[in-house]
């Protein structure tokens, strides 16, 4: 394991569990994004440690400019700013042996996952790769990895989306900073046990590295995408290839990297401003 790949997102950091930390306009994100850094941190020194040459971090949260890099471990090389072919694994396909997800939530498919969501939470209900619900952000990104031969070895996250990514990933090393008790409630651990378990972890994950296989979907891909308003599938069919199967369900069928690029489009830029 040399060169280290980590997708960024705060959301499933310590104590984060309202807008009033995960949003710009909070009165807390300041706060937050230093320990947003602070966490990424720990992960980045247990790369680096266990021998890898080579960490990037792609910010993924929201305008995707969150982390200060600044505030970083002056070793990691940084992607952000949001005008990307990739929503949360911009740059994957550079040659990287290992994927790390870091803060990323889970998508409400248990009660007690914080702040949950799918990608662009107020526009997609349902995300489907070859018939398969894939609501969890980790584990589309992980697809898009695994195309690359590249696998998921950690993420680091709420219970709940550890338990979620496991379903698709079980070998992977789970890291729980904190335990939703419902989407806007949690039971934190204190971030400087959190950049422990993060270090301990990670470390963890790059020994056995080996012994965890790419999720790999294969070069076709079927992508059907649930909106929550028929006016964003009336948006999203204006692309050729498209079909709509359902008043707000749309599916377009192609080779992979067609698909995580059309990802992009019809989760973020089609319908934004629907």
């Amino acid at each position: 394991m040399k060169k280290i790949y980590i997708s960024a997102d705060i959301e499933g950091i310590s104590d984060i569990v309202t807008g009033i930390s995960a949003l710009r306009s909070g009165n807390d994100f300041a706060a937050a994004r230093k320990r947003f850094a602070n966490e990424i941190n720990a992960a980045v020194r247990a790369c680096f440690d266990f021998g890898c040459s080579d960490v990037t971090i792609c910010e993924g949260h929201a305008d995707m400019e969150n982390l200060i890099i600044e505030d970083l471990d002056p070793r990691i090389r940084l992607i952000s700013g949001s005008i990307r072919s990739s929503l949360q694994m911009e740059g994957i396909g550079m040659g990287y042996d290992a994927y790390i997800s870091f803060g990323h939530s889970g998508a409400g498919l248990n009660i007690d996952g914080v702040l949950n969501h799918c990608y662009n939470g107020g526009k997609i209900y349902n995300l489907r790769l070859n018939g398969q619900t894939m609501n969890t952000e980790t584990v589309v990104n992980a697809t898009i990895a695994g195309h690359y031969g590249i696998p998921l070895i950690a993420v680091i996250g709420d219970s709940a989306v550890c338990r979620e990514v496991k379903e698709f990933v079980p070998n992977c090393e789970g890291i729980a900073v904190k335990e939703g008790l419902s989407r806007y409630c949690a039971i934190s651990y204190h971030p400087k046990m959190c950049d422990k378990m993060i270090y301990e972890g990670v470390s963890a994950a790059l020994a056995r590295a080996s012994e965890i296989a790419p999720l790999d979907l294969g070069e076709l891909i079927t992508l059907e995408i649930d909106y929550k308003e028929t006016s964003m599938a009336d948006t999203a069919c204006l692309v050729p290839g498209v079909e709509r199967v359902a008043p707000r369900t749309i599916r377009y069928k192609g080779d992979a990297k067609t698909i995580f690029k059309l990802q992009n489009l019809f989760i973020y830029r089609l319908v934004d401003n629907v």
